[in-house]
């Protein structure tokens, strides 16, 4: 039996997510807040994603104490690294850091994947971006799992939370 191309790409998994269409989504839902979350939002994120994240944490922001998020707009590189620094230490190991950026075009354009490396040095990953309008987008850093506490507060070992190696023969 013969496939079309389009039909064996997405047999065999090869579909880009690029076909994936988040336009019916808003801004906080993209940005993955939850009830409930602690959150600090801080800078020009945009009109109205105040708001939004208070109706949907169904809280207050929160100015102190421990994050289960922040959504921070940088203009520059040195100013991205004072964010990492000064949230790094407040944010649980199941919490996320938002840094949003100008897009391209504009006069404090930050390439995102800049921010990449200064993440890494301080214990965290991107697993994310996202548009947040037509003038800001974001891109998320989280704690990887292997490095996240147990809830009882021990570290959780590597071997439990790495992917198992392949056999070798």
């Amino acid at each position: 039996m013969l496939l079309s191309p389009d039909t064996a790409r997405v047999i065999i998994g090869l579909e880009m997510a690029t076909d994936t269409d988040y336009s019916h989504r808003s801004a906080v839902q993209k940005l993955g807040v939850r009830p409930d979350d602690r959150v600090e939002v801080v800078g020009d994120v945009g009109p109205g994603l105040r708001r939004d994240v208070k109706d949907v944490t169904g809280r207050g922001l929160v100015r102190s104490g421990p994050l289960d998020g922040a959504i921070v707009l940088v203009e520059s590189l040195d100013e991205a690294e004072d964010v990492l620094d000064r949230y790094r230490a407040r944010l649980r190991d199941t919490g996320y850091l938002w840094l949003i950026t100008r897009k391209r075009g504009h006069d404090s354009y930050v390439n995102q994947m800049l921010l990449v490396p200064g993440a890494k040095r301080r214990g965290l990953i991107d697993n994310k971006t996202c548009s947040i309008d037509d003038e800001r987008s974001g891109i998320r850093f989280v704690v990887p799992r292997a490095l996240r506490k147990k809830a009882n507060g021990d570290e959780v070992p590597a071997r439990l939370t790495a992917a198992p190696e392949p056999a070798r023969r």
